[in-house]
């Protein structure tokens, strides 16, 4: 809000500069007259700070004719009704003060000072010109600035007068004109300075009626004091396949303000932090909805009335249980499972298995350890309000993992290369096709190498790597030459073996 506060900075340069015109007076050496300068320098410095705060002001009027023109646009007209006042007593000012650095020979590159500083005809000639009254720029000035003084506060409200104050006004002493007292008989260097603060309480003023212009925009508003991050859905209840839809924003509030808040016709209790919570215990299936008014009290002193419907759907007890990975559990692997009950947190259900083997896990994953070729049942309860309910059950089928393939040289059957056989340090087996990784490792085979016109080579081996001897045959094989491997056990990652029906039968080319 307006109310005419000057800067440390301002207030100092402004004692200073009544300081040195009081010195004037009692005709002070030529140090004060240097002096006015470091008075004049303050005051344009703090001139530039000045129309920094009226860019940033204007800018900010621009950004609210973007977002809110309606409340903007009447406040944002008279903010440039002002700058344009201003801006025109601003430009008068700075040409007397061309005018008068220009009489006084301009200024020494040297000392950055006025030349003839200490010139003391030049200011009551510009400002006062006995000879030719019609010409004095003193009795100009000042009339300008009561006509800018007036069309600046021409634009507060009436009921705001008391509460705006600006600093320029031209104003005759006791028995003195105002043009006399400030110009008359007075050196160059003073009558800049003088000017130069002008031009500063012109800004000022400008300051102080942009300001008030902009906490005129949303002053009928609510004060606002605290955010708060909302995530809104439609539903929180969505099936698998369907878009779960749910806004994001941040809500402001005010902790001065307290609604009245009804539903149903019935006043809800609101909190301090001026909420009200709505329960209601949910009976029948299907979509319910219900109207909430919350009823708030302007600052202006009207109220205002807000109408929102909220909707929430009631369905019957229901679990969901799925494996992971296929529909069936298998024996010697660990088989994800995921569990969940409709509008219940992960947190709140439970599940358990029914028959050979066990269930661990929570929050909704789990992992299935079966041992038996079988079924078992896999049943859900959720903790809802304190009472642990029955969500249901599913049977799943227990099955045992099917047979790795066997493999030497990457091929089971088929023709293979004599390098691609020399290079091999074992026989394999894996598991084709199959969504679980898992590993099985060769615990036993028979290999048989024939080479043409020679007898069979052959021999059990415990483990997957080639014998020394199966090494040495393999390193001699040519083209026709034939591999095969049979008797081959197996061992999965629990240890359990098994022996795989099928073997290894290549031709070498």
């Amino acid at each position: 809000m307006a109310g005419g506060k000057q800067t440390a900075r301002q207030q100092m340069i402004n004692l200073m500069y009544l300081v040195l015109t009081a010195m004037l007076a009692l005709n002070v050496s030529a140090e004060v007259l240097n002096a006015f300068k470091t008075v004049r320098d303050g005051l344009d410095e703090s001139s530039s700070n000045l129309d920094l705060t009226i860019n940033k002001t204007m800018d900010a009027f621009q950004n609210g004719m973007s977002s809110d023109p309606v409340k903007t646009e009447p406040w944002f007209k008279k903010a440039q009704e002002a700058v344009k006042i201003s801006n025109e007593l601003g430009t008068y000012i700075k040409g007397v003060k061309e005018q008068m650095v220009t009489e006084a020979e301009g200024v020494n590159p040297e000392t950055g000072d006025i030349k003839r500083n200490d010139d003391l005809d030049i200011p009551s000639h510009i400002m006062l010109n006995e000879q030719k009254p019609s010409e004095a720029k003193g009795p100009e000035l000042k009339a300008k600035i009561t006509d800018a003084r007036e069309k600046l506060l021409a634009l507060v409200d009436p009921a705001d007068k008391e509460r705006v104050t600006i600093n320029l006004k031209a104003e005759d002493p006791k028995g003195r004109k105002w043009e006399e007292a400030q110009f008359q008989s007075v050196p160059v260097t003073a009558a800049v300075t003088i000017l130069s603060k002008l031009e500063g309480d012109v800004k000022n003023s400008e300051v102080e009626i942009l300001k008030y212009l902009q906490s005129k925009i949303y002053a009928a508003d609510f004060k606002i004091d605290k955010l708060d991050a909302v995530i809104v859905a439609p539903s929180s209840y969505v099936l698998a396949g369907q878009q779960y839809t749910a806004d994001v924003f941040v809500t402001a509030s005010s902790t001065s303000i307290v609604p009245d808040v009804y539903v149903g016709g019935s006043k809800l209790p609101v909190d301090a932090a001026g909420k009200a919570k709505y329960t209601i215990t949910a009976s029948g299936v299907g979509e319910k909805s219900f109207e909430a008014k919350v009823t708030v009290k302007k600052p202006d002193g009207s109220t205002e009335t807000y109408t929102k419907t909220g909707k929430y759907e009631v369905a019957a007890p229901s679990a969901n249980v799925s494996a992971d990975k296929m529909n069936v559990l298998y024996i010697g692997v660990e088989n994800p499972v995921s569990v969940s009950a409709a509008g219940v947190p992960n947190s709140k259900v439970r599940a358990s298995l029914i028959g050979a083997g066990s269930l661990r896990g929570s929050n909704g994953n789990y992992i299935a350890d079966v041992t038996t070729a079988g079924q078992v049942t896999i049943n859900v309860t959720a903790d809802i309000n304190g009472k642990v309910t029955n969500m249901g059950s599913k049977v799943y089928r227990v099955k045992q993992v099917p047979p790795p393939t066997p493999k030497f040289a990457g091929l089971s059957s088929g023709r293979v290369s004599s390098s691609a056989v020399k290079a091999q340090p074992g026989v394999f087996a894996m598991l084709e096709n199959f969504d679980f990784d898992m590993k099985f490792t060769v615990s036993g085979y028979t290999m048989y190498v024939m080479k043409k016109r020679t007898d069979p080579i052959f021999e059990s081996v415990n483990g997957p790597a080639l014998s020394a001897r199966l090494r040495t045959a393999l390193s001699t094989v040519s083209t026709g030459d034939k591999i095969m491997i049979e008797d081959i056990t197996v061992k999965d990652p629990k240890g359990n073996t098994r022996r795989l029906s099928t073997g290894v039968s290549l031709t070498v080319q």
